[in-house]
């Protein structure tokens, strides 16, 4: 897949895009709230919740963009996956901005698992 088809949607389903991005959307929101939660509670340690924020930001496109591009069964998970992080990378945008580089490594590691999770997703023939 080259990048000219990956950033192509006119042949990928419109619903599952938007669900894609939709719930990365909500994934990013619950994820945060969970970590500013544990952040106010002042016991946690922080370089822990920010691990575990990092791998929230991985884990839940990768899932997101699996399961988009597994049920559009079109080969064009990877798109699905990438357009769906969009959404995550809007959120971590808006929240993290004034921080910069926690926000550009956010971004990228959503961006990462969406592109994973959709290549994951992506039917591949056995070559004899």
């Amino acid at each position: 897949m080259n990048m000219r088809s990956l950033l192509d949607i006119r042949a990928a389903n419109g619903w599952i895009l938007v669900t894609s991005v939709a719930a990365n959307l909500v994934w990013t929101l619950f994820s945060l709230m969970i970590g500013y939660y544990f952040l106010g509670d002042g016991d946690q340690d922080v370089l822990l919740l920010q691990v575990a924020i990092l791998l929230s930001s991985f884990i839940g496109p990768f899932v997101i963009g699996w399961i988009c591009g597994w049920l559009a069964f079109d080969d064009r998970g990877p798109t699905y996956g990438v357009f769906g992080a969009l959404g995550s990378v809007v959120i971590i945008l808006a929240t993290f901005l004034a921080i910069g580089g926690v926000a550009i490594l956010l971004s990228i590691s959503a961006l990462a698992g969406g592109f994973n999770g959709g290549l994951l997703s992506v039917y591949r023939i056995k070559k004899k």
